[in-house]
């Protein structure tokens, strides 16, 4: 079991994307901050040169070490028998992760733009697991100007891992990096498969910009978890960007871990009477610690009410899949519409029965004012 001084460590990581350039094989220059976190793992002895631990996706290792001249830190004698023994090649991507202790991960992402470890293993074989953490498939793309209203994503992704009934779907999730759900549609032509609507918009949101590079992870179901690199191959912190969303999530978990809580020490109703959501364009994601409390399962109508006085409802589709719950479609999107309410206001759902749910709109208008 971890320390939880290493599992901080781990949070922590720095990570940098590198592509691999002819120069690249002989040494691999690295930022001062990686080699900053190289050093500390080595104990911080300057008299020691610096060693590191470089594990592939397969968890082989190989000893490389850490050199410094006037152009900065680099990766020297052993780095070019680790490309050599991996079969990388001119363009691609690697995206180093500092694990602690001089330990160093490095993925590798080919031509196709998927990641190396994946290619050539069924969907569902595709998940591989070592002692730094789960593989599942992946692929990274550039932002380019094309790419700015509608993605592709990678032919030979979509052929190896997106199952024929999921090349059929009509939407995609992209969860960001503060725990946020966004639906994106999907379109096909005989190019492939796009994301396209709403992804504008993501973008914006996420301050993501041309040039950044984007790695999607595959959790199945077209549901895909994002991390985004900037022009300087040093991961981008996305959270300051949606403080007020990102802090709003925090106290949901809280409230929903404190309701468990206080109602597991009784003996009748444990389901939480109420939860503050803030809204997003075209779904509402659930917490899986909710979904779990009032009995999501699957897929199930929701009854909405704004008034328990009057008949008027909405019946609305809820989801539950391992790692999430959404209310979405067609008839959220018409209870959204009817009630105008818009991204960023409040909407707290007193659960009366596991499926009715009375709903009281907070806009963020009336919270300003």
């Amino acid at each position: 079991m971890r320390s939880p001084g290493e599992l901080g460590a781990r949070r922590d990581a720095a990570k940098q994307l590198k592509v691999l350039m002819p120069s690249c094989f002989h040494r691999l220059s690295i930022s001062d901050e990686l080699a900053g976190h190289l050093d500390a793992g080595n104990g911080g002895d300057d008299t020691a040169l610096p060693m590191a631990l470089v594990v592939n996706s397969f968890g082989k290792v190989w000893q490389v070490e850490v050199g410094r001249d006037g152009g900065g830190a680099f990766l020297g004698p052993g780095w070019p028998e680790f490309v050599a023994a991996n079969g990388f090649g001119v363009g691609w991507f690697l995206v180093l992760r500092h694990e602690g202790r001089g330990v160093l991960t490095v993925k590798a992402f080919d031509l196709t733009c998927c990641l190396k470890e994946s290619r050539g293993l069924q969907p569902s074989t595709a998940t591989r697991s070592n002692r730094y953490g789960s593989h599942k498939p992946q692929f990274i793309k550039v932002l380019l100007p094309d790419f700015t209203e509608k993605m592709l994503i990678p032919p030979a992704f979509v052929q190896r891992y997106v199952s024929e009934a999921q090349q059929s779907s009509k939407m995609a999730i992209i969860a960001s990096q503060f725990g946020k759900f966004w639906p994106i549609e999907v379109n096909k032509d005989g190019s492939g498969m796009f994301l396209a609507g709403g992804w504008s918009q993501f973008l914006a949101f996420h301050g993501i910009s041309e040039g950044d590079v984007m790695l999607l992870r595959y959790e199945g179901n077209m549901v895909f978890k994002m991390k985004v690199f900037g022009l300087n191959g040093c991961q981008k912190d996305l959270k300051g960007r949606a403080t007020g969303t990102q802090q709003n999530t925090e106290r949901q978990k809280e409230a929903h871990l404190c309701r468990k809580h206080e109602r597991s020490s009784g003996k009748e109703d444990r389901r939480p009477k109420d939860v503050e959501l803030i809204h997003m364009p075209r779904l509402q994601s659930l917490a899986t610690t909710f979904c779990d409390l009032i009995g999501l399962v699957g897929e199930c109508t929701i009854t909405l009410k704004t008034s328990m006085k009057s008949t008027k409802c909405w019946q609305v589709g809820a989801r539950r899949y391992k790692n999430y719950g959404y209310l979405g479609g067609k008839r959220w999107k018409s209870f959204c519409m009817e009630n105008k309410i818009r991204e960023g206001d409040v909407c707290t759902f007193h659960i009366v029965e596991a499926a009715l749910w009375h709903v009281v709109i907070t806009h963020n208008s009336d919270r300003i004012g």
